[in-house]
């Protein structure tokens, strides 16, 4: 067969050269090869970013570097970084960049302990702040807090010293397995949050593809509402990230989905619940491509992974999300948010055990010994580890199933409300425990109402973009004031109507971002983040003249 395909093909080759000297074939073979890795480079173009993307990419760089144009952003960054300054040194509280001389008194550490814990308690205690905080009970905090001390010196690393750390560990996971009606094969790891649960996720699916199909240049299709940790997993893993577009009701269009499929496809990503809009993606529909493509499908569950298991027995039946559902291989779950864990507490689970190797890391001629570990870290904290067993032990199942109760019920309330209000329509659907909407009217724009809400009220919401809008993610504390935030953004409302210039700050901050490119937005972006991190000893007045 190869005999008779390879005998025309000679003759057709040999009479294409012949008369030619040995140059010009040589010459010809590297321009049409050029030509060949061109091609094949502006079409991998087309499929990812597009090359008008790829263009104001490419240039980015060079027109920052125009005198007139870069004056103009360190003029601007200088600004910015003075105000952040301004911003972050207002409630100092002795600052110091330096070791002290002698060391301090133990109580005058407490005492200034105390004083740091009061002032970062006062944002939050009014229960008017979107997440961030689930629980909020002073009790609940000192019980978990005993609990973590007892293991803040311990490390899961080694299990041989810490035996009953090691066995915490394991029944964290285990026990939130079986929440998620993992079968007997089912697995996990411990991890230090929702971000490193699907980074390790997508470096097992990376891995795997490798491993099992020979895949070298591997993408994941996620919905362009997932959560930012897929593009960073992306980043980090040199893993192409394509979005696809959302229906009506922001979840993942799945006829678009599928065209984005192809054979380099490692996995695909579904949200339940989504952080931006609070929708469900429709599971059991992707996890059914998920089968016939052969590829992962990862359920993030990091938002909603301590309500949507109790849903159902709190009144609010949902349709199979885990690994009830054949097709689904790795959900991500954080006890740390309305499982009421301390911060630094996730699980990453998969359904088989093949799939969980893929994200280990081994090192095995390391001059220290053969080293390996599951997840990111080397060393880890036992505290969150410890205290998660507590949280989770102290609300057990019916604990669990009130508090969902009361924060879902909160969240329907207010998203029937918003659908009341005149000038407000919803994006998405308030599924579990987010609520976000936009103007539905050109007089009200929702950043100007979030405005409002924050300097009239004080409500902290969340901006979102792509669609504009606001959300706020109902814990415990803001489920108690889910009838005032309704009368507040009433008011907003009004207020915004009658008076749509006087609240325009967080508006014209969106409204500039979406006409500047990606690069100028990272700039701005990576000037918040120096700001954040930077030690500040200077009073508010100093900060801004710097």
């Amino acid at each position: 067969m190869v005999r008779a395909i390879e005998r025309p093909l000679q003759a057709l080759v040999n009479g294409a050269m012949h008369g030619k000297d040995p140059y010009s074939v040589v010459r010809s073979t590297v321009f049409w090869g050029a030509v060949l890795k061109f091609l094949l480079h502006l079409r991998r173009i087309l499929k990812r970013e597009g090359l008008v993307n790829y263009i104001l990419a490419a240039l980015a760089p060079t027109l920052k570097k125009l005198p007139q144009i870069r004056n103009k952003l360190d003029k601007e960054m200088s600004k910015s970084m003075a105000d952040f300054r301004e911003k972050f040194s207002k409630e100092l509280t002795d600052p110091r960049t330096q070791l002290p001389a002698e060391g301090m008194k133990e109580k005058d550490i407490l005492d200034l302990m105390q004083t740091r814990k009061e002032l970062d308690t006062k944002h939050w205690k009014a229960g008017k702040i979107t997440g961030a905080v689930y629980h909020g009970e002073e009790k609940h905090y000192e019980f978990v807090s005993q609990v973590f001390g007892k293991w803040g010196f311990c490390n899961p690393l080694h299990p041989g010293i810490h035996p009953a750390l090691r066995q915490m560990d394991s029944e964290v996971v285990q026990m939130i397995v079986n929440l998620y009606n993992g079968g007997p094969d089912a697995c996990g790891s411990f991890t230090t949050g929702g971000t490193e649960s699907i980074l390790m996720a997508i470096k097992a699916y990376r891995d795997w593809a490798k491993a099992e199909k020979g895949i070298t240049d591997p993408n994941i299709v996620i919905c362009s509402t997932a959560h930012a940790a897929f593009d960073k997993a992306g980043k980090y893993f040199n893993v192409f990230v394509k979005h696809a577009k959302t229906n009506d009701d922001m979840q993942i269009d799945l006829k678009h989905m599928k065209s984005l499929i192809d054979g380099n496809t490692i996995a695909i990503v579904g949200s339940c619940c989504q952080y931006a809009h609070g929708s469900i993606d429709p599971i059991e529909d992707m996890a059914a491509i998920a089968r016939r493509k052969n590829i992962g499908l990862h359920v993030d569950c990091c938002l909603g992974g301590f309500l949507v298991p109790f849903m159902e027995k709190a009144g609010f039946p949902l349709p199979p999300f885990d690994f009830r559902v054949p097709g689904v291989t790795s959900i991500s779950c954080d006890p740390h948010k309305y499982g009421f864990a301390p911060k630094g507490a996730s699980v990453v689970m998969f359904s088989n055990k093949t799939l969980r190797h893929h994200m280990y890391c081994y090192l095995t001629k390391w001059s220290g010994g053969i080293y390996a570990t599951p997840t990111m870290t080397g060393s880890r904290a036992g505290g969150p580890v410890a205290a998660t067993w507590a949280a989770m032990c102290k609300f057990g199942e019916k604990g669990y199933v009130e508090t969902t109760r009361q924060i879902v019920s909160a969240a329907k309330k207010i998203g029937k409300g918003v659908e009341e209000i005149e000038g407000l329509r919803l994006v998405g659907r308030p599924d579990v425990c987010v609520v976000a909407f936009a103007g539905s009217e050109e007089a009200i724009n929702c950043y100007s109402v979030a405005d409002c809400m924050q300097k009239k009220f004080g409500w902290e919401l969340a901006t979102c973009q792509n669609p504009s809008c606001v959300h706020i993610a109902l814990t415990l504390p803001t489920s108690k004031n889910a009838d005032q935030f309704l009368v507040d953004l009433r008011e907003s409302v009004k207020d915004v109507r009658a008076n749509s210039q006087a609240y325009l700050s967080t508006a014209g901050l969106y409204g500039m971002a979406a006409s500047l490119p990606a690069s100028f937005l990272e700039d701005a972006a990576a000037t918040y983040l120096d700001a954040m991190s930077e030690a500040m000893t200077t009073v508010p007045a100093q900060a801004g003249g710097a």
